[in-house]
């Protein structure tokens, strides 16, 4: 009897809650919203560089082969600007470099040289993703948000090795090999956002892909879900877990080969809106 009379309760209280609320949470109607905080995702990254005449070099693995972090805290911002009731514009960057050196427990391939077992090599590696996205909103009502859209995410992405390496069947000593590489990749997405009350607003976002493009083929996903709490009018604090993955085939003079890359764990933000 206690726990029926206590549910009944609690729905009544969230009704007349419900009722009640004179506003909306403001980042569902402001005109402009920034968004700048930490992003503290687990790291894995996988590459393959193949020689221009072989297809055939296996990947390797730059946090279990090569010494490298995969951890680290990435500076990350997002802008949003709802130019009409119903269609917004979105921008996200992030960018995050990271290096590490160790000792080879295998060959390492990379193009046309090899990095041999026992050898000391310094890996270093510099991603920037960009992603902007054009959205529709089909939610009538002022506590939701939902729409989809379109959008490109622009990778920027760099690999070295530092090392003494083997080529033509000759040991040379102290070697440098680079690739990089800029990928535009379109996608489509949607999110869905709810308000409970004028203070809280619960999310999530999709972005998806999987096609070729050009001299790239491969597919990604990026996708957050968090929640927002606003302070004032114009102020608010969030937080998101947030999932990147990208499975990538480069096709180009500069690089042949591919990438496996992954980003996942909490983004902390601090948030601005105005009209």
């Amino acid at each position: 009897m206690r726990l029926t009379s206590a549910f009944f309760a609690a729905l009544l209280a969230m009704a007349i809650c419900g009722n009640a609320r004179a506003e909306t949470h403001p980042l569902l109607t402001s005109k402009f919203t920034v968004q700048g905080g930490t992003f503290l995702p687990r790291i894995d990254f996988r590459a393959g560089v193949d020689a221009s005449a072989s297809l055939e070099n296996p990947d390797f693995d730059l946090e279990g082969q090569l010494g490298v972090s995969n951890r680290d805290n990435l500076v990350s911002g997002n802008f949003d600007w709802r130019f009409t009731p119903d269609w917004s514009a979105h921008l996200q960057y992030f960018e995050v470099g990271r290096s590490g050196t160790a000792v080879l427990q295998q060959d390492v391939n990379f193009g046309d040289v090899i990095f041999q077992q026992g050898s000391s090599v310094t890996a270093g590696t510099n991603t920037t993703i960009l992603r902007a996205f054009l959205g529709r909103e089909f939610s009538q009502k002022e506590y939701t948000s939902y729409g989809v859209g379109a959008g490109l995410h622009r990778l920027s992405l760099s690999l070295s090795l530092s090392g003494d390496i083997v080529a033509n069947g000759m040991q040379l000593l102290n070697q440098t090999r680079a690739v990089g590489t800029t990928a535009p990749l379109p996608n489509i997405g949607a999110w869905y956002g709810w308000s409970p009350s004028p203070k809280w607003l619960v999310g999530a976002r999709i972005d998806w892909l999987a096609a070729s493009i050009g001299d790239y083929s491969g597919g990604l996903l990026n996708t957050a879900l968090g929640v927002d709490y606003q302070l004032s009018r114009h102020f608010g604090i969030g937080a998101k877990y947030q999932i990147v993955r990208l499975s990538l085939d480069i096709d180009k003079p500069a690089w042949t080969g591919n990438v496996e890359l992954e980003y996942e764990g909490a983004y902390i933000y601090l948030s601005a809106n105005w009209d």
